[in-house]
């Protein structure tokens, strides 16, 4: 800065200077030849001649100290004030207050330090909004992914990311529709972006049912951005079809015991009471009828209590203690049948924080089904403890499950026979109480089985 301005006015000033020495030189040259006092000219010309050209050095040299004061009075704050900037666009916005002698330049300095605090507070509050709204962003329950007006990604949150199987840098201004394909969702953004009409859909991503909504950012006018919103919601569809399966399937359960009430009541008021071998028989199917319908009541309201409970401080449960007496309870039924119940407590397994009543009601399902399923033979309760594990084996020697079945039998009113089933009383829920009861205590239970041959279930707390 200091040559672009001292440089051509020196070089201005000795052209001047030069043109004041020519002329001098084209007078006294004139003055020279009409005098004849040549020598007293000449001699006066060159003391005139060499005072000039001192001047002038001397001139210059007092004009460039005086300029060079006076462009370092300019030049230095400006650099002061460039530098500070640089450190501005650095994200440095802690500066020195300076005082400047030329008013100009430090109403400049003066403006430029208030834009400083103004824009260290902006940028302070911008990252303080930022970091709100990533955290907001973060702990949604729900995916979320902004696209431009032309569709591409220019934010996701780590939860659609998941929920997408996707690196968001990655696909960082990907069009939307190149990562989620499927009719529904395009017609959805299509109807966005083109006709802005939004609404919802659910799609289905890689077995995931996926419910989106997309919404505009900014006025009705003039949108900016879309907000989509993305909601896994496969379990809950999964639950609401397990809800409306066990509606139904309850329905069929108490609707069938019912109807084989009201049909012998009606025939009794019909007369079959006068007959009394026929109303006493009638009357016993009744009874039979409605102990299957308070059975079925009970273990609904009991695996409804289960499937809402937590896992409390119940002290312990003797496991021996609980299969004698879940013993005791079926031997009359096994008897009837002539199967015989062995118990061998190779381990006697003491539960910590489980309840005895939980165990117990495990212990008489798998039992019992077990009776129910053993034409002739033996049902064996053994128990053990393996690597610090304390488990329980049901065996028995019945019917067995196809393969097919295993799979399902821990499942509301599934029954592999169930002709046998609904001879016996069995209601169909308990296989799934006793699953229930395992998960509530962070226990396994586990099934093999060969058709002809017998189950076993094992038990490891």
């Amino acid at each position: 800065m200091k040559n672009k301005i001292i440089l051509p006015v020196m070089f201005a000033l000795w052209i001047i200077g030069l043109v004041v020495i020519g002329e001098s030189f084209i007078l006294f040259n004139g003055l020279l030849k009409s005098n004849s006092l040549q020598s007293i000219g000449y001699v006066s010309y060159s003391h005139i001649f060499y005072r000039l050209i001192g001047i002038l050095i001397i001139g210059s040299i007092l004009l460039y100290l005086i300029l060079l004061k006076i462009i370092h009075k300019i030049s230095s704050p400006i650099e002061q004030l460039t530098r500070d900037a640089k450190l501005f666009s650095k994200g440095n916005y802690t500066h020195q207050l300076r005082n400047y002698e030329i008013e100009e330049l430090q109403i400049l300095a003066s403006a430029f330090d208030n834009m400083g605090e103004e824009l260290n507070g902006t940028i302070r509050k911008l990252r303080h909004q930022k970091t709100k709204v990533e955290s907001v962003l973060a702990s949604l329950d729900e995916g979320i992914v902004v696209i431009d007006k032309e569709g591409q990604i220019t934010e996701i949150n780590q939860l659609a990311s998941q929920m997408l199987g996707i690196k968001a840098k990655k696909y960082y201004r990907n069009h939307i529709t190149s990562i989620i394909r499927g009719e529904k969702f395009k017609t959805l953004i299509e109807d966005a972006l083109v006709f802005l009409k939004y609404r919802d859909t659910e799609f289905t991503l890689d077995n995931k049912i996926i419910y989106t909504t997309i919404v505009p950012i900014g006025d009705t006018e003039n949108v900016y951005e879309y907000l989509i919103v993305l909601r896994d919601v496969t379990q809950l569809r999964t639950l609401e079809e397990i809800k409306y399966q066990f509606v139904s399937n309850v329905s069929h359960e108490i609707k069938t015991p019912l109807t084989s009430i009201q049909g012998f009541v009606e025939t009794l008021k019909e007369g079959a009471i006068e007959d009394k071998n026929v109303a006493l028989r009638f009357l016993n199917i009744i009874d039979i009828e409605a102990k299957r319908l308070y059975r079925l009541i009970q273990d609904i309201l009991l695996l409804s209590e289960i499937e809402n409970m937590e896992k409390q401080n119940y002290g312990i449960a003797k496991v021996t203690q609980v299969i004698d007496e879940v013993i005791e309870i079926l031997r009359e039924e096994a008897d009837k049948k002539n199967i015989q119940l062995l118990f061998n407590d190779t381990d006697e397994l003491v539960l910590e924080n489980t309840s005895h009543d939980h165990i117990k009601q495990v212990m008489l399902n798998l039992i019992s089904n077990a009776i129910k399923y053993t034409d002739n033979g033996c049902v064996m309760i053994t128990t053990e403890i393996k690597q610090n594990k304390n488990i329980i084996h049901v065996r028995d020697t019945g019917i067995g499950i196809p393969k097919e079945s295993i799979s399902h039998i821990f499942e509301r009113f599934y029954r592999v026979d169930k002709g046998r089933s609904r001879k016996s009383g069995g209601t169909g829920l308990g296989l799934s109480i006793v699953k229930h009861i395992v998960q509530l205590y962070g226990a396994q239970i586990n099934v093999e089985s060969e058709e002809g041959e017998g189950t076993t279930f094992t038990l490891v707390f």
